[in-house]
């Protein structure tokens, strides 16, 4: 979900298991000289959506690689089950309360798939969505109850 750290999280894990790093999100910046948000204000999600499942699908991930992807990303064309078969997922699950307070402090031009949902209800809508692709990522990590140490030892 939107503002559960993945990013924050994703570099501190790389570093730990001595992994690369990659941001999704600066990966579609990178190769198509647009950020996420100006794909989706522009173009529209259905149009991102294929870019990021284009860039996801040809990341260089030769050597062990932490990603970190979208909230949105395991839920359009197939991606799950390509992640699936190319990685081991880590869902990252935060209540809805703690999320919405991470979201306000946040810079709202960077997340225009909130605009209007910056509510409680609109992330606990926005969770239902997603929750059937959520509920297939095998490992869970609870970021408010578990310490990073307890990721890294799944990881072994």
């Amino acid at each position: 979900m939107p503002g559960s750290g993945k990013s924050t999280l994703g570099k501190k894990l790389a570093a730990r298991l001595n992994a690369k790093f990659i941001d999704l999100d600066k990966a579609i910046e990178i190769k198509t000289g647009k950020p996420p948000a100006d794909w989706l204000i522009q173009d529209g999600e259905a149009a991102f959506r294929a870019v990021e499942s284009e860039v996801l699908r040809n990341l260089d991930l030769g050597t062990f690689t932490v990603v970190s992807c979208g909230g949105g990303t395991p839920c359009f064309n197939n991606n799950l089950s390509w992640m699936l078969q190319n990685g081991k997922l880590v869902y990252l699950d935060l209540p809805i309360g703690m999320l919405l307070q991470r979201l306000q402090q946040a810079d709202a031009e960077e997340r225009p798939l909130l605009a209007g949902a910056l509510s409680f209800e609109g992330l606990t809508e926005l969770y239902a969505k997603r929750k059937i692709w959520y509920d297939q990522i095998p490992l869970i990590f609870r970021p408010h109850e578990e310490k990073l140490a307890d990721l890294v030892e799944r990881f072994g």
